[in-house]
């Protein structure tokens, strides 16, 4: 069965990227697609003292829920087995965690053009991806 990990972060370019895989696995009859969102951790504390941390996760949660719902909905037209999965932490640590616990073969994801400076120094998820990951990881623009 070949199995793909898709990082979904609500951007056009992550869809892309998912349209452009349901396009390729179509020439396959076994193929699982794990869609994946990961909310970055808060950045600073001091909304876990006026909001529980648990209200803070169940809304990051819905959140990512709802950017998951129409990659889910076009791997479902597709007729292509999906999953959606929502994590919390540092994207490209989780994206790569979750290639390897679920099995994939393979990591597709967008690249939202990011420019070489902004790359550099900020350094992009994308960059970060390839460089932790084992597996093969095709970037769609």
């Amino acid at each position: 069965m070949k199995k793909l990990l898709i990082p979904i972060d609500g951007s056009k370019s992550a869809l892309r990227a998912l349209a452009y895989a349901l396009e390729e696995t179509q020439r396959y009859l076994d193929v699982q697609i794990h869609l994946l969102n990961v909310q970055a951790p808060l950045l600073h504390v001091w909304p876990g003292k006026l909001v529980s941390p648990d209200l803070v996760r169940a809304e990051l949660q819905r959140e990512g829920e709802q950017l998951l719902a129409d990659a889910l909905s076009m791997a479902n037209a597709a007729d292509v087995r999906a999953t959606a999965h929502v994590r919390m932490g540092e994207p490209a640590q989780e994206i790569v965690a979750c290639a390897a616990q679920f099995g994939c073969n393979a990591i597709l994801m967008g690249t939202r053009g990011v420019g070489v400076l902004e790359g550099m120094v900020m350094g992009s998820v994308a960059h970060k991806v390839v460089h932790l990951s084992p597996l093969p990881v095709t970037l769609v623009k």
